[in-house]
């Protein structure tokens, strides 16, 4: 956005290719905008999904099934930009809009504007030959051993990726940079870009405290009492649930993780997290 290769009100019709269709509801079609902010109007998660095995869970994830199930006539649950619905199908296209309008793959796209300039060598979409030794062990509700899984390219932007808690602090450190060096960047990236109010319906993305605003991919929530404004995002894969959260006017941020689902867990880990925000940066 801030170089001018993309727009973000561009339509996502713009970016996708001659052969899709991209239908719309009530008169709105969804733009980029929409699907970084979680406003698509997608499901959760590609409808359809076949083909998927416990060593291999988003082999039916393909930009195929995507094309054949968003031209369909009613593929939203709401019409684009009037609501918020946790979408990770939203953020697998935006991915490929991505990648079309940088002219390479998602990953190598990343890799070049994200990962290199911020020196984040343990962060990937796939492990490589040796790293599965080092990688946390997820586990089920029930404490079963959950196997690493391979990232397709499909879900690389909605979440497929790999790093380290030292690749973390790298990228927690940059968003709360306060010199000229990414400022444009850091300004568009932070910025409310949606707002709730008159949002109908608000569904998944409340986990981490209620949503004010969203940002590019940040949930932002509101200062109150003597928790200063904070952005975070929360996520699930595998039996892991990590959290991060940026107190970016007070610099300073925060990652969590556990290698179990739990719901009382990742209650208590956000819960915990955001109290140390806010004994670290009090308003």
């Amino acid at each position: 956005i801030v170089d001018g290769v993309i727009g973000a009100t561009d339509p996502l019709a713009k970016h996708l290719g001659k052969d899709w269709t991209v239908p719309g509801r009530e008169g709105r079609t969804p733009r980029l905008i929409d699907l970084v902010t979680q406003a698509s109007g997608l499901p959760r998660e590609v409808p359809n999904q076949t083909g998927g095995t416990p060593d291999d869970p988003f082999a039916g994830n393909t930009f195929d099934l995507s094309r054949a199930e968003l031209a369909k006539p009613e593929p939203y649950l709401f019409p684009p930009g009037t609501g918020a619905f946790y979408s990770n199908w939203g953020y697998d296209l935006l991915g490929l809009a991505l990648a079309n309008a940088g002219g390479k793959s998602y990953g190598d796209l990343l890799a070049e504007r994200v990962l290199t300039p911020r020196q984040l060598t343990d962060t990937k979409l796939n492990l490589a030959e040796g790293d599965a030794a080092r990688t946390m062990q997820g586990h089920f509700f029930d404490g079963t051993p959950l196997p690493l899984v391979p990232s397709p390219e499909t879900i690389g932007c909605a979440g497929g990726l790999y790093t380290s808690a030292a690749d973390m602090m790298k990228f927690m450190a940059w968003h709360l940079r306060k010199d000229a060096a990414g400022d444009a960047e850091r300004t568009v990236d932070h910025a409310g870009w949606l707002w709730r109010d008159g949002l109908s319906p608000v569904i998944g993305i409340d986990d981490a405290g209620p949503m004010g605003m969203m940002t590019l991919g940040w949930v932002g929530v509101l200062a109150d009492k003597d928790k200063p404004m904070m952005l975070n995002k929360t996520g699930g894969l595998q039996g892991q649930f990590s959290y991060v959260v940026l107190a970016p006017t007070r610099g300073v941020g925060v990652f969590a993780s556990i290698n179990q689902f739990s719901v009382g867990g990742f209650k208590a880990m956000v819960a915990a997290t955001n109290d140390l925000v806010a004994q670290l940066a009090p308003r």
